[in-house]
């Protein structure tokens, strides 16, 4: 059964009342269904879901990461909404709902929240995420920052999200813009038909007045690439390692033990692409899953696309949205946001 809507309270957030549960009380059963579903079938290509990076541990690990001096995804991106802040501000309508999807620390999106604030528009953030305690934490942050902009958290998976937002459609009159928000190469992050796919699945929510801005990497640079995820203090292989402890949490059972397997970076060769695996160096019995992973076999994890704009425009296309218009990150960065809207959208932007 789906868990119930919790309708938007357009009210302003209370400090005991900051956090929506959309699923994320049920997280273990979801993860469950994650791991039978995607990692645990040696004869598929096994992936650790990244769902399981998003723990608590994992919230902090990450705080870590994205502050690392040679992490540009994160540092590039915010100083591309800290130029172009006041510009997508001016875009989005009063009354509108911002939907985050997978606003972690809420870092990355402060500074379009501050253009917001500055402009005096009331707009309902809804910042998406799996740590509850990270969300707690930041959604208090937030409602002590802004007057304008009410904040509140949305407690649990994209999957979850997509069935509230669904199901919010029927109940929300008069309805009121929305703008879907993918900062950090979420959305489009994957092969072109999968990613297609996710795209169309949340396009599938949106009505004439509703936009999507999709952050993208376009970094070609391999060297700065591959420095980006291995830093000389372990910190991204510590998050690996901590998806594969989180699912011997799930599954109540420690089948994973870190000296029975090797974390490393491979490059796509047919697509700008780094991936981690995991790869065993002994053979693997996964008891409560009745699976054996022999010595060799490998879980691909936190794979991290690198698409220009011209491979993204089809695949915008396919998804049935028109794109409007396109940011840039200043100087030598390839950190571009990509505003789009269904195709029957007035043109917002030259």
């Amino acid at each position: 059964m789906s868990p119930p809507v919790t309708r938007p309270d357009l009210n302003y957030c209370k400090a005991n009342d900051l956090v929506i549960d959309i699923g994320g009380s049920q997280l273990a059963q979801s993860l469950g269904s994650m791991l039978t579903t995607r990692m645990l079938n040696p004869k598929k290509q096994c992936v650790l879901p990244s769902a399981l990076l998003s723990d608590d541990n994992g919230s902090s690990l990450w705080r870590q990461i994205n502050r690392l001096p040679l992490y540009y995804q994160t540092s590039d991106e915010i100083l591309l909404l800290e130029v172009h802040g006041d510009e997508i501000a001016d875009l989005i309508e009063p009354g509108t709902m911002i939907m985050d999807l997978g606003c972690g620390e809420t870092r990355k999106v402060r500074p379009l929240l501050n253009s917001l604030e500055r402009a005096a528009k009331r707009v309902d953030y809804y910042g998406l995420d799996l740590s509850l305690a990270s969300l707690q934490a930041d959604m208090r942050s937030l409602a002590s920052e802004f007057t304008h902009v009410r904040c509140r958290g949305l407690w649990g998976t994209f999957d979850d999200a997509l069935r509230w937002l669904t199901q919010l459609k029927s109940h929300n009159s008069p309805r009121r813009p929305r703008w879907l928000l993918s900062l950090g190469s979420i959305l489009g992050n994957d092969f072109p038909a999968p990613a297609t796919a996710h795209l169309a699945r949340w396009a599938s929510t949106m009505g004439d007045d509703d936009r999507m801005l999709v952050g993208m990497d376009a970094t070609t640079d391999k060297q700065r690439i591959w420095e980006s995820y291995h830093d000389p203090a372990g910190l991204f292989e510590r998050f690996m390692r901590g998806g594969l402890e989180h699912a011997n949490r799930v599954m109540g059972h420690d089948w994973y033990w870190p000296q029975d397997w090797e974390v490393a970076g491979v490059w796509s060769k047919e697509y700008c692409m780094h991936r981690f695996v995991f790869r065993a160096l002994v053979d693997v019995k996964c008891e409560p899953a009745g699976v054996d992973f022999p010595a060799g076999h490998e879980i691909d994890c936190y794979e991290a696309f690198k698409f220009s704009p011209t491979e993204m425009g089809p695949m915008f296309q396919a998804a049935g949205l028109r794109q409007q218009t396109v940011f840039k990150a200043p100087g030598s960065s390839a950190i571009y946001e990509y505003l789009l809207s269904k195709p029957s959208s007035q043109r917002l932007v030259d």
